[in-house]
């Protein structure tokens, strides 16, 4: 059994980007109210896959999750920091280094993390694969939401495994896994469940109540929870709180995953870097096991950027969220203003779930990629009725999408 007891963290913790140390530093973590998300960022011939997807086209590419904002000053200072020390040779994790991921846990949510528990991989999708080929070797299936983003419908496949759908609900407006539709399910055939919590599509916060009954189930069936958190600093409606799942319960904590990293809430994910954090001995070991000779070191840059977020990016990372929340109020009025359309209220990340199918389009994406917007199909996540809609843009840039979406469909 692991460990429950209340753990200290250290205040005001800097990381230093060449020496690898962390110190305490009470001016890292002042308020800098020179935060400017407006400014548009060129993102053109720097291989970007989100703007190259639709290049030499005047489309405004509002699909894959990351966001256009320049990370945060500090974030951009270390790495250039790091960059002037000039030799960037394989790079190791240390006890120190998994003690800011612990710490930035018992800080956040009141967590209690032990730094050997934490486990870092390149991506969040590499650990999704990783958790069902090592945990489910005996199992032919493997529990998966219904609707959530594609690597939940294809990563199964790729490890060998069947996906065994979870029916959702949508009552009350909230994408989630339907729980009384759930806990009559038969899980014989199967050892890990995926989840994501924030949900995406969606937005969906999971509350305590739901994420117990889920546990139960998960005991009543034996089942391993892997945990999708990536979104979980992206937190939009103010009154809610994202629960880790490992902290519901003495069984949750010793039967999960939970995967985490900055790569959305500081738009690093081209850095490469994640955390898996996993309580128990057994599952983690086997975990490190399935790596070897599939899984390269964590480059030193996403080391530098990811640490960095934790100890010094929250003051960056409230007024980010304030833009979103901004972001997102306007494009809900906006868009469930306009006929045919009905954007869903989200809790959390910066990807609106568009309600489309008043339309009646045959190809609801190629419609409006031929306005100049470009969406992600709902059938990528297993609902077609829908789009999904990055707005961690700036307002300029989603005002003129909105202008384009509704002229399309007053033509």
């Amino acid at each position: 059994m692991v460990q429950t007891e209340a753990h200290i963290t250290t205040p005001n913790i800097a990381f230093d980007p060449v020496s690898g140390n962390t110190q305490k530093d009470p001016n890292t973590m002042q308020p800098d109210d020179n935060y400017s998300f407006e400014a548009i960022v060129d993102r053109h011939n720097t291989n970007s896959l989100k703007w190259d997807k639709y290049k030499h086209q005047d489309i405004i590419p509002l699909w894959v999750a990351d966001t256009d904002f320049k990370v945060a000053p500090v974030i951009q200072k270390a790495l250039e920091d790091r960059v002037q020390h000039g030799v960037f040779g394989y790079t190791r994790t240390d006890e120190q280094r998994n003690q800011v991921v612990a710490d930035y846990y018992q800080k956040k949510y009141g967590c209690y993390v032990e730094a050997n528990w934490v486990v870092w991989v390149p991506g969040i999708v590499a650990s999704l694969t990783l958790a069902m080929r090592s945990l489910s070797k005996q199992h032919q299936q493997v529990l998966t939401p219904d609707v959530a983003y594609p690597y939940f419908h294809t990563t199964p496949a790729a490890a060998g495994k069947q996906a065994n759908h979870l029916a959702m609900t949508y009552a009350q407006d909230r994408v989630r896994i339907d729980i009384d539709a759930l806990e009559k399910r038969n899980a014989k055939d199967a050892r890990v469940m995926l989840f994501c919590n924030p949900q995406n599509p969606g937005g969906s916060i999971y509350t305590r109540d739901e994420l117990q009954r889920i546990d139960a189930y998960c005991e009543a069936n034996n089942l391993i929870i892997v945990s999708d958190e990536i979104h979980a600093d992206i937190i939009l409606d103010e009154d809610k709180r994202h629960i880790p799942y490992m902290d519901v319960s003495a069984h949750a904590l010793n039967n999960s995953i939970v995967l985490g990293g900055a790569s959305k809430a500081f738009n690093v994910a081209g850095l490469a870097c994640s955390w898996a954090v996993i309580p128990n001995g057994e599952l983690r070991q086997a975990f490190i096991d399935e790596m070897h000779g599939i899984i390269s070191e964590i480059n030193p840059f996403g080391y530098t950027a990811t640490l960095t977020a934790l100890t010094q990016g929250d003051e960056w990372l409230t007024a980010m969220n304030g833009y979103l929340r901004d972001n997102r109020d306007y494009l809900i009025e906006q868009l469930n203003a306009t006929k045919g359309l009905r954007m869903l209220p989200l809790e959390s990340t910066f990807l609106a779930w568009i309600d489309v199918s008043e339309l009646q389009l045959e190809d609801p994406c190629a419609f409006f990629e031929a306005a100049g917007v470009g969406l992600s199909p709902g059938r990528g996540f297993n609902d077609s009725n829908f789009l999904r809609l990055n707005f961690g843009c700036q307002k300029s840039v989603l005002e003129e999408a909105v202008k384009r979406i509704k002229k399309a469909l007053d033509r």
